[in-house]
């Protein structure tokens, strides 16, 4: 065996091990034989297998056994219990309600939202398979370009290209954070993947706009880094811009609709022009605290294998499948 095979073939053979572990699906004779090797090694010894499969278990053995199939890597931090942390009601895109297991277009799938990178928690977010389907293999960029469409394109409405570009903005420059638009934050952000620092500030500023009592701690927090009595004015004229935003929504309206509003990005763009790059680097940093976030270094990146655009290091891939066998 080559140094160039070693990850693939023992990326089977741990799912097939976890295979027999931890389902109860049959062997299939379409499995590669990494799959199908670790399987078999896992029966010796074993006590009973599993009568039920956990849908989270289930959907951590599909990933893993579909991205070995096209040669894509599955970083260690992708687990059954991030899955449980992505696991949302209603597809942050389309806003319709999640199935699980019916082959429909509603089902619940986990997506890479940069298709150059492998599949890492801060690289995934929980969809709708179709909506997986229309993004395909679209970057960012294309992405934002159907939502300035006047019409629907590729079954999903500019307002859902939208919200599927918002998700895609932080993992698409995740290695090069300073050439980043500013979008509306009209989709919740899944809970760890990569955001940049004014998806952050927006998020921060939804959430805590809304009551007084909220937007003045939020306030207190961010106005000293500022660093000046102009950003400090556009920041409080920000946040009540924001608060009467929030109230203006409609019962059934979420609340990331309100940067939708006329003037909210042009107050957001406002305050960020006053600041001067060691402000806004102070801002940023301050933000990241408040909401229990960090900068992401190019070495928390290394499990995205953005060089060999998130394959594993092996030529090819290999076929599988897998179905229950109960």
């Amino acid at each position: 065996m080559n140094s160039d095979d070693f990850d693939a073939v023992e990326a089977g053979r741990r799912l097939g091990h976890d295979l027999h572990r931890l389902s109860a699906i049959a062997p299939q004779a379409g499995w590669p034989q990494a799959v199908r090797e670790g399987f078999t090694a896992a029966t010796a010894g074993q006590g009973a297998r599993p009568r039920h499969d956990d849908r989270f278990v289930r959907k951590w053995l599909q990933l893993r056994l579909g991205a070995l199939a096209r040669g894509r890597a599955v970083a260690p931090d992708v687990t059954v219990e991030l899955l449980r942390r992505l696991d949302v009601s209603h597809c942050p895109v389309t806003r319709q309600p999640l199935t699980h297991a019916t082959r429909l277009g509603s089902d619940a799938s986990v997506d890479r939202l940069n298709n150059d990178g492998a599949y890492a928690a801060s690289n995934l977010a929980m969809l709708s398979a179709r909506v997986n389907r229309a993004k395909g293999t679209r970057g960012f960029a294309e992405v934002w370009a159907l939502s300035q469409r006047a019409d629907a394109a590729h079954g999903l409405a500019p307002g859902e290209w939208l919200r599927l570009a918002v998700l895609m903005l932080g993992p698409a420059h995740a290695d090069r954070p300073l050439d980043v638009p500013a979008l509306p934050l009209c989709a919740p952000l899944p809970p760890t993947s990569v955001r940049t620092a004014l998806q952050q500030l927006q998020r921060l500023l939804t959430l805590n706009a809304g009551q007084a009592a909220s937007r003045n701690r939020l306030l207190r927090g961010l106005l000293p880094a500022c660093g000046s009595a102009v950003a400090e004015a556009r920041l409080r004229l920000l946040a009540d811009a924001v608060h009467m935003g929030l109230k203006r929504l409609a019962p059934d309206e979420p609340c990331w609709d309100v940067w939708l509003q006329p003037g909210l990005m042009a107050a957001l763009a406002a305050w960020r022009d006053a600041l001067g790059d060691g402000a806004w680097a102070r801002v940023a940093w301050t933000a990241g605290q408040i909401a229990g976030g960090h900068p992401v270094n190019r070495r928390e990146l290394d499990p995205w294998r953005l060089a060999t655009r998130g394959y594993l290091p092996r030529a090819g891939a290999v076929g599988g499948t897998l179905a229950a066998g109960r």
